[in-house]
């Protein structure tokens, strides 16, 4: 049975060049997307295929970010990171979101076919040098899920501890008092915030910093 691959990144010189090498590999590209949400209904449409997904993606939502929507919705996709970084941190976050792979952007064309054989076939491929410490297990490396992203996002430890009262019923007011700032200062700490995420409201904030692993699931 041929192998159905939808490619997902914003670059569309990047995704023409991958899907000539696919189909020249015997592979069926069944869809390319540019966003997130290109990609949430490009899989839609293709069940069971193969998802090569760029993890920055431009948008409300990135590659790890619909990696964890596709778990979410329970969608028949294997999914694939595609990162222009050999980064320890983004591959965990890679996994806890849900993919089956992790490759970087710079690796041999025959690692990634080989590695969409592997996931396609039900296995798991996460290559590059940062899984030398999985065999020490992930627990052993002491990482701190939503580390990548904070750092990618550039939020600040205050930003951070904002963003996770946000999540609370306190007010403003309430929130500079509980951290000893002047109301105007959590809400120039609440406008970045919004900014930095992508966002317009408190909800649209919380919701994504749960997603991104800001904030606990379990956070009231």
């Amino acid at each position: 049975m041929t192998i159905r691959v939808v490619i997902a990144d914003d670059h569309a010189l990047w995704r023409a060049g991958l899907a000539q090498l696919l189909e020249a590999e015997g592979l069926e590209v069944a869809a390319q997307a540019a966003t997130g949400d290109e990609a949430l209904d490009a899989v839609r449409d293709n069940p069971g295929a193969v998802l090569l997904l760029d993890i920055s993606m431009p948008g409300r939502l990135d590659g790890l970010a619909t990696t964890a929507r596709l778990k979410e919705r329970g969608d028949d996709v294997k999914v694939i990171i595609v990162s222009g970084r050999d980064d320890r941190d983004a591959l965990f976050s890679s996994i806890t979101a849900g993919a089956r792979g992790y490759i970087a952007k710079d690796a041999d064309p025959a690692q990634l076919i080989g590695a969409i054989h592997l996931v396609a076939g039900g296995g798991s491929a996460f290559g590059g040098s940062v899984t030398e410490g999985l065999a020490g297990g992930v627990t052993g490396l002491d990482y701190a899920p939503g580390e990548y992203e904070r750092r990618r996002l550039d939020l600040s430890e205050r930003e951070l501890q904002v963003l996770r009262l946000l999540a609370t019923p306190m007010t403003a007011a309430q929130i500079a008092s509980h951290l000893f700032l002047s109301t105007k200062t959590v809400q120039n700490h609440v406008s970045s915030i919004y900014r930095k995420l992508s966002v317009r409201s408190r909800s649209e904030a919380v919701v994504k910093g749960i997603e991104l692993h800001f904030i606990s699931g379990g956070s009231s």
